[in-house]
């Protein structure tokens, strides 16, 4: 059949050429009988719009059966049975209307041969077969170039198609749409099919690194492969050129011949890295690790350039920028950078407690700290929130596989972008086998044994590791688990010597801290506010005057860790005191101007040296502040010659003159304007090079020379007889120009390398030869320049612990300066701590709420109270609802915050005893990712407090019970202030809407003091509001009508209503609404004091009739007094 279609399609196109009449197709039908036969017709079904849609539809219906008369094609019928009896026109054409007078003028004439008729329309059956064909196939091929997803659905449905006509096509076209079979079947080594080498090399190490997106230097650019790139322009705004996005080739991509690719210029690379990092993805910089020049000389000049992964970042491990992380703008709280590790096993079998045993282990690279911690923790999983509260981590690395509880707690406190970390945290998990313990006992002894041998020679050094071996082997066991995965995780990162830096090597749960737990540190607002999670409207950023980054992190600290031990406290708010004594002195103010202009953040640019991530404009920064900080104090050779009492502040300002000799000492050795410049090449002073950079600068040298002296060779050579000058054009240099007129003087050896109208340039091989020496002399240079710079900082890693020393108590001046500043707002005073003999005690004279007075645009009314042991111990606090109950609790409790953190207080008076812990349980709400409903997270942490509350503990509860039935809640907030008051015997703030508790706290014995918020209520005169207002006590009913002016003030005995319709009034609940509830507040109120005055009335007639218990045993008069009580108390209540 190809014959005779590739014939058909020719004709076609010449007919195109025929000369036209009127209606386009008359002068086809004048042509001769064989043209007709032949195909002469075709024009006519390509010209004329009818017929021309009908042929398009021709397979079905032709239209040529229209062209004969109703006579011919009963004629024709019998042979073209005949012939095609399978051909679909002739079932077709039986059912074909008889043509209209308009077709019928273009019918073939009679003298047509009608016995040729059948394999014409055969024939022509064929061409719109293989056109049809060809139009599909030349689509498919348009939308396979697009590389658009949807071309994978298509190709799947045209190779369908393929497989069904294959027979019918021709031997050519099969040859050519045939996919190549390679690509299917391509594997690491095998044929790789269009792939380029570089390519195969990236997929090498993809293949390794299938977690991280890879950033690979491809000369001036980095460029992003496949997914990655498909990633990065997500994140980064970029383009994406389509292509290939999967690494295992798959079939649905085998049309594909190259990966989607993405790129970005090499100066923006630690910026867009950032950007990924912060977006919580793990990222790899593969570079080319040979320069052009070494491999120009070497013997693999033909292959790529070599390429290795260099450095991986994570959110945790970044540590390659100045600064950190940047936050998104509506981001809460800023994450404390913390990569935790964390591992958990069954705690003493597995009964419906759920007991877990935690091991934890965080680490901040970016300081060096590393806390650690060991626990048991209840089905409420409340000390893992704690910790991660605190800590605050940016990437969590788990161990095996965690409890359902603790897994679903890490999922919603770092799943969401806006969590209470700030961020969305990244999450890694790594396989716990069942011998871990002693692997990682093993690993953890020979790491550590290993910094022991590489110190022999060090006496100190060596006894400073015999220590760190000892104190890390005494580890717990799941704790050693979290340190050996930890070490193995950082290796990949080049981070692992961070835990040579044991000084840092703390506890979480050390007691000489009070421990705040998350659930207070969420209600207290400590570090962010409930409202819209941001630092504004929290204490820490009430507190945070500081003025460096590293003091800001170290007031962070002190926040969240309030101080247990009593002397510390007291040096410190001494030290606060000082500075505030002597502020707008000459010496806070020096101290305060150098805090001021240290711009740079000194515990991370050092901890980047440490790792040896500096750069040297960074360097020079961080020694020449370091420079100015000794020098600020170079006087000072004592404790006593700084001019402050404190020990807190004399010792700080001692530490920092300490440095100024090695600081200088690495100074000397460095070019100032080079290090500025980022100048590898003059970044040392030349009596301070080493041998390596000087012989390759003499080289370099030399070869100059030599090119200058072949100055004189090259104009020998072209007949002239002072020196050619050198030219660069183009960044090409040592270049000689020669003019075209005397271009036969130029040597044959000579090599053009551009050239104008007017003349030619030219390098002779000695050119050519002396620049690839210099080129191989400069690469040398740089790589011993690199080596040179990578020394230095390793020298200055051995000094850290000195120069993190004088950071700290920079740090350390810093936040008591920021405290000095806060003492300095008006009405701020000193704290008195009572001794440790003391009994518990919290009394408050004036206080105000220390975040509260500086959002609200008007004052803050102060309060007093005495809470002290053994009465009272408690009080319960009633009032209208917004009447300040809960500031009130949160004001005391941050007023003993803020006390034991060694700040001044806004009061006039506050005396205290050292609380050794803050329980609080506030606010309704739920906890879906735990399956818990809102009583049933207040019950447990209810039940928390109960267990960890001692005698000296602050206890704050705020309307407990209310989450279940009214006599529910009664019933176990009564049993809560009964434990918590006669057996735990705490300091409690007890907040209730229920009546029936006031009686319980008159019934403790004085332990329990009844307050409430003041107010008054009064009644409007009309509906509108106009009348002349009367006291609420003399009107019946009306409730709706009632006004409440809040006074905020605290006031001694009980609140006998709540008041809640005037906070419907206020939030405008319907007007309809409120009445009704009105109406039926009354009749409640009415239906309960008729049942008091009964059961009253009841009482009397027991006690005046002399009824109750039997006489005997005296048991008449105890059950009279009984009653007698109970009966004063219904009295007082009605």
């Amino acid at each position: 059949m190809a014959g005779p279609t590739k014939e058909k399609k020719q004709q076609s196109l010449t007919s195109f050429f025929t000369p036209k009449t009127v209606n386009g197709l008359t002068a086809t039908l004048r042509n001769s009988p064989s043209q007709a036969d032949d195909g002469g017709d075709a024009p006519g079904s390509s010209r004329k719009r009818p017929l021309e849609e009908d042929t398009d539809n021709g397979n079905e219906t032709p239209s040529r059966s229209t062209k004969k008369s109703k006579g011919d094609l009963q004629q024709d019928l019998s042979p073209l049975s005949s012939k095609k009896s399978t051909s679909k026109p002739s079932t077709a054409i039986s059912s074909n209307p008889k043509p209209s007078v308009r077709t019928e003028r273009y019918l073939y004439d009679e003298s047509s041969s009608r016995e040729d008729a059948p394999e014409t329309a055969a024939a022509h059956e064929d061409v719109d077969e293989a056109e049809k064909r060809r139009k599909e196939e030349l689509h498919r091929k348009f939308v396979q170039k697009l590389g658009r997803p949807d071309s994978l659905l298509r190709r799947n449905w045209q190779h369908e198609d393929d497989t069904q006509t294959a027979d019918n096509e021709d031997a050519d076209e099969a040859e050519d749409d045939e996919p190549p079979p390679p690509a299917k079947g391509k594997k690491k080594g095998s044929k790789t099919g269009k792939l380029t080498p570089m390519e195969i090399q990236f997929l090498d190490i993809k293949r390794k690194h299938m977690d991280t997106i890879l950033i690979v230097e491809v000369g001036y650019k980095f460029k992003f492969f496949g997914e990655d790139a498909r990633i990065a322009a997500k994140e980064l705004s970029i383009v994406c050129i389509p292509g290939k996005f999967r690494y295992d080739e798959h079939p649905s991509e085998a049309h594909l011949d190259r990966f989607a690719t993405a790129s970005i210029p090499v100066h923006r690379l630690p910026v867009h890295a950032k950007r990924l990092v912060a977006a919580g993805h793990k990222v790899g910089v593969v570079r080319q690790i040979e320069t052009a020049a070494l491999k120009k000389a070497g013997d693999n000049r033909n292959t790529p350039f070599i390429r290795k992964l260099t450095n991986v970042y994570t959110k945790g491990t970044y540590i390659d920028e100045i600064g950190e992380l940047e936050q998104g703008p509506d981001s809460g709280a800023p994450s404390g950078g913390y990569l935790l590790c964390i591992t958990e096993t069954k705690a003493k079998g597995w009964g419906t407690d759920e007991k877990v045993e935690v091991g934890i282990i965080a680490v901040q690279p970016a300081t060096g700290d590393i806390i650690y911690d060991n626990f048991e923790d209840g089905f409420m999983r409340s000390e893992i929130e704690t910790r991660l509260l605190h800590i605050s981590p940016c990437e969590f690395l788990i161990v095996g596989e965690l409890t359902k509880a603790t897994d679903k707690l890490v999922q919603h406190l770092s799943g969401s972008s806006r969590n209470v970390f700030g961020d969305r945290s990244r999450v890694e998990r790594i396989p716990k086998s069942k011998t871990i313990a002693a692997e990682s006992y093993s690993h953890v002894s020979k790491f550590y044994a290993g910094k022991l041998k590489e110190n022999t020679q060090d006496n100190e050094k060596a006894e400073k590791a015999s220590t760190m071996l000892e104190k890390v082997l005494n580890l717990p066991e799941l704790v050693t688990i979290c340190l050996s995965s930890m070490i193995k995780h950082l290796e990949e990162y080049g981070l692992e010597h961070i835990f040579d830096l044991t000084k840092y090597f703390q506890s979480f749960s050390a007691r000489q801290h009070m421990l705040i737990n998350g659930t207070t540190l969420e209600s207290l607002e400590i570090y962010r506010n409930q409202t819209d999670h941001s630092e504004k409207g929290s204490l820490f950023w009430a507190l945070d005057k500081t003025l460096t980054r590293f003091g800001q992190r170290l007031l962070r600290k002190w926040i969240g860790r309030p101080l247990l031990d009593q002397e510390r406290l007291e040096a410190r708010l001494a030290a606060v005191e000082e500075l505030l004594e002597n502020t707008s002195t000459t010496k806070v103010d020096q101290l305060e101007h150098l805090l001021r202009t240290t711009k740079i953040d000194l515990e991370r640019s050092l901890i980047r040296i440490y790792y040896g991530k500096c750069t040297r404009p960074e360097l020079l920064s961080v020694l020449q502040t370091l420079q100015k900080i000794a020098t600020e104090f170079a006087r000072v050779k004592g404790p006593s010659d700084t001019g402050f009492r404190s020990a807190e502040i004399s010792d700080a300002i001692a530490s920092l003159p300490l440095i100024l000799p090695t600081v200088l000492s690495y100074l000397e050795r460095i070019n100032a304007e080079a290090a500025r410049k980022n100048d590898k090449y003059t970044f040392f002073r030349e009596d301070q090079e080493t041998e390596a950079i000087t012989d390759h600068k003499l080289g370099i040298a030399s070869v100059e020379q030599e090119l200058d002296a072949h100055r004189r060779v090259a104009a020998t050579k072209l007949g002239k007889k002072s020196p050619v000058t050198y030219v660069t054009v183009a960044g090409i240099e040592y270049l000689i120009e020669v003019a075209n007129v005397d271009l036969k003087h130029v040597p044959a050896s000579w090599a053009k390398i551009s050239g104008t109208k007017k003349l030619s340039r030219f390098h002779t091989p000695e050119v050519v030869r002396l620049i690839s020496e210099r080129d191989q002399h400069k690469e040398a240079l740089s790589a011993a320049c690199d080596t040179a710079f990578t020394s230095l900082l390793q020298s200055i890693a051995s000094d850290y612990q000195p120069l993190r020393d004088a950071v700290s108590s920079l740090a350390t001046l810093d936040c008591l300066l920021s405290l000095s500043k806060v003492a300095s707002l008006p009405g701020y005073t000193k704290p008195t701590f009572l001794p440790s003999s003391s009994p518990p005690t919290i009394s408050i004279a004036s206080g105000r709420h220390p975040i509260a007075e500086q959002t609200l645009t008007t004052s803050y009314i102060p309060f007093s109270t005495t809470l002290s042991s053994p009465t009272p111990l408690a009080h319960l606090i009633t009032g209208p609802n917004m009447g300040g109950k809960s500031s009130f609790v949160r004001a005391v409790a941050l007023l003993v915050l803020l006390a034991q953190v060694g700040s001044y207080v806004p009061a006039e008076s506050l005396r205290l005893t050292l609380a050794d812990a803050i329980h609080t349980r506030m606010g309704a709400r739920d906890n879906l990712f735990a399956g818990e409903s809102t009583f049933m997270v207040e019950v447990s942490e209810t039940a928390r407090i109960l267990r960890a509350a001692t005698p000296r503990s602050l206890v704050v509860l705020d309307e407990l019970g209310r989450g279940t039935s009214t006599h529910d809640g009664a019933a176990i907030a009564e049993a809560v202030l009964r434990h918590v008051v006669q057996d735990t015997r705490c300091l409690t703030l007890f907040i209730t809407h229920y009546q029936s508790l006031a009686r319980v706290a008159d019934g403790l014995g004085g332990r329990c003091k009844n307050v409430h918020m003041r107010f008054t209520a009064t009644r409007r005169g009309g509906r509108g509001g106009g009348g002349e207002p009367e006291p609420a006590e003399d009107a019946e009913g009306a409730d709706a009508d009632e006004e409440i002016t809040f006074l905020y003030e605290v006031g001694e005995g009980v609140a006998h209503r709540s008041y809640g319709l005037n906070v419907a009034r206020l939030a405008r609940i319907p007007r309809k609404v409120i009445d009704v509830a009105a109406r039926k507040s009354r009749e409640l109120e009415d239906e309960m004091r008729r049942r008091r005055l009964a059961g009253a009335a009841r009482l009397l007639a027991a006690v005046l009739g002399g009824g109750g218990a039997p006489v005997e045993d005296g048991g008449s008069d105890e059950a009279g007094a009984d009653q007698l009580d109970h009966l004063i108390a219904s009295i007082e209540q009605l």
